[in-house]
């Protein structure tokens, strides 16, 4: 997107767009009661689930998975279709085997649960390491549209990051769950608009829907099925069932800000949020994957890339609006704005949460219990503040160093699983312990951080390389690009098989599958071997339905000790069934 092509209605339309999100949040905080932890947490749990589904929804679908799926069509062809079976596999783990748990303890975040089931120490390892991968993830969100804000104004990418980052802290600090629940209604609303916008727009200028599956077809882009065994593949049919199931797993059922959404409505309307927000998810996804074909059935005879109209492949996206919506006054604005709400929802949810889990998990460690009990909002608004400020001081050094983004990337990939491996041990194996727990969870962060760290060498140094499906030029107007040369450079050769460890170069889909896997397996084995009658005492209530008859009787399990939230899982014990 050229500098030149932003005009007044544009940033006018931007800031408009843009203003109106924060007004929706502002309105909660100012005229909406938010005195408690459950008020300013969970809405009071009586919100809408239709909007709590939209939110959650427009919380997953990043700007990243806008601009990376079109791209990942555009490159490498449309099997990650197949990331819709692995949302409705996901989803039916979390209802039958997550949510009955989750639901019925009554928790302001869902470390608590790690103290009832295992002890504090596991509770507090786990909690810090998802709040270090969340301030990890919350500069990321707020630079990738900065930096395309910056290359279509010219305006300083330190100023714009600054500014929307206050005014995200402004609506989420004030407007608590409620604010952010609504806003990000508002901002999926508007992304998707835009999107389908955008389908209908190249498909009229490429002609009609059957050239663009004519044009796919040819361009073996429309090829789904492909059953290479080999883990080191990029993306196929084992890829996607086995990896992305898992790593939707990780999102959708143990994710703190996705249980934290479960508590903000009424138990028993669960089961439609978790259906709605599926399917939502669902089409959410297959919109901006088509808008991918889309893409590359306009410039399957002139890729911009191959004629240096842009340096990156990601690019494309902006190219293509930029092409599409010229002759459009206050398109390019808008664009920026859906672009930057996509971002947006996924960063306040983070601010909220990150919030929520400092004040139960980590606030008690340094301020008054009295404190705490007298101005909770007060002191979790504070916090969404404090995060935000520090987040902006991470993107300067994102942008200075340029290793806080890859350290997002693979901070990710070393901890979710491992985090999805601890809660799954203790909702699924009556037998484990925090002995199995511990010693899983540190097996996987320390295997999959050597996997991930070797992971990025091999990439830089061309060892791992997954070239994309042809692109092609032969259709480029030479009078346009008077001054293109397309050069043929030689790839570097890999080095062969036996220089290259193979667990090093295995696709990154399959990062929380490994770590999760490593801590259930190292977790199970080391609880086996070092179970005691003790260790048999387990409420089931902590357990997922389909394991509770493998448990001592309630009674039983209710008169022994059972860790340090004895009373808490008593209370638990007299709570309704999910």
């Amino acid at each position: 997107m050229a500098t030149n092509g932003f005009t007044w209605i544009d940033y006018a339309i931007f800031t408009i767009v843009t203003a109106i999100s924060c007004i929706v949040g502002l309105y909660f905080g100012l005229f909406s009661r938010q005195k408690t932890i459950e008020d300013y947490l969970f809405g009071g749990k009586n919100m809408k689930w239709f909007a709590v589904s939209i939110s959650l929804t427009a919380s997953a679908l990043s700007s990243h998975s806008i601009v990376g799926l079109a791209t990942e069509v555009y490159l490498h062809g449309s099997q990650v279709i197949l990331m819709t079976f692995s949302i409705a596999l996901a989803s039916l783990a979390n209802y039958f085997l997550y949510v009955p748990v989750f639901s019925n303890l009554k928790m302001t975040s869902i470390f608590e649960y790690l103290e009832m089931r295992f002890n504090g120490f596991l509770r507090k390892l786990i909690m810090l390491i998802a709040v270090g991968t969340y301030m990890c993830v919350l500069p990321l969100c707020m630079y990738t549209p900065s930096l395309t804000f910056s290359q279509a104004t010219g305006v300083n990418l330190y100023i714009i990051a600054s500014v929307m980052t206050c005014v995200c802290m402004l609506y989420t600090s004030l407007g608590g769950i409620k604010g952010v629940t609504w806003s990000d209604v508002v901002q999926l609303s508007i992304t998707i608009t835009l999107v389908i916008a955008l389908i209908v727009m190249g498909i009229v200028s490429t002609g009609s829907v059957s050239e663009v599956i004519h044009r796919a077809s040819d361009g073996d882009r429309l090829k789904i099925f492909d059953f290479n065994p080999d883990p080191t593949v990029r993306v196929s049919f084992w890829t996607i069932l086995l990896g992305s199931t898992a790593t939707s797993c990780v999102t959708l059922c143990t994710s703190p800000h996705e249980v934290q959404r479960y508590s903000t409505i009424p138990r028993r309307l669960i089961p439609r949020l978790i259906a709605s927000y599926s399917t939502i998810y669902t089409l959410a996804k297959v919109l901006c994957m088509t808008l991918g074909l889309v893409m590359y059935a306009k410039y399957f005879d002139c890729d911009p890339k191959s004629i240096g109209a842009i340096k990156k492949a990601d690019q494309v996206l902006p190219y293509f609006i930029t092409e599409l919506t010229t002759s459009i006054p206050g398109f390019n604005g808008l664009f920026l704005a859906a672009f930057f709400g996509s971002s947006l929802s996924i960063y306040s949810t983070l601010l909220n949460t990150l919030s929520g889990i400092v004040y139960n998990d980590i606030a008690p460690w340094i301020i008054s219990e009295k404190l705490l009990r007298k101005a909770p909002s007060f002191i979790m608004k504070l916090l969404v503040v404090i995060f935000g400020l520090l987040s902006i001081a991470f993107i300067y050094l994102l942008e200075n160093g340029g290793t806080v983004f890859e350290l997002s990337y693979y901070v990710r990939g070393t901890t979710g699983g491992t985090m999805f491996g601890v809660f799954t041990l203790g909702v699924l194996l009556p037998f484990a312990n925090s002995k199995g727990a511990f010693l899983g969870a540190i097996a996987s962060v320390l295997l999959m951080g050597v996997i991930v760290v070797n992971n990025s060498i091999y990439v830089r140094n061309g060892f791992i390389h997954h070239s994309p499906k042809s692109l092609h030029t032969y259709g480029c107007n030479t009078t346009t690009f008077s001054n293109f040369t397309l050069n043929v450079t030689a790839t570097p050769q890999p080095p062969s098989p036996e220089t290259s460890f193979w667990l090093f170069r295995v696709s990154f889909q399959y990062f929380e599958l490994i770590g999760a896997m490593t801590t259930i397996v190292i977790g199970a084995v080391v609880s086996w071997v070092t179970k005691t009658e003790d260790n048999q005492v387990i409420n089931p209530k902590l357990l997922t339905p389909i394991v509770r008859k493998y448990c001592r009787p309630v009674q039983e399990a209710q008169d022994q000790e059972i860790g340090p939230l004895k009373e808490t899982v008593k209370n638990v014990v007299s709570g309704d069934d999910y």
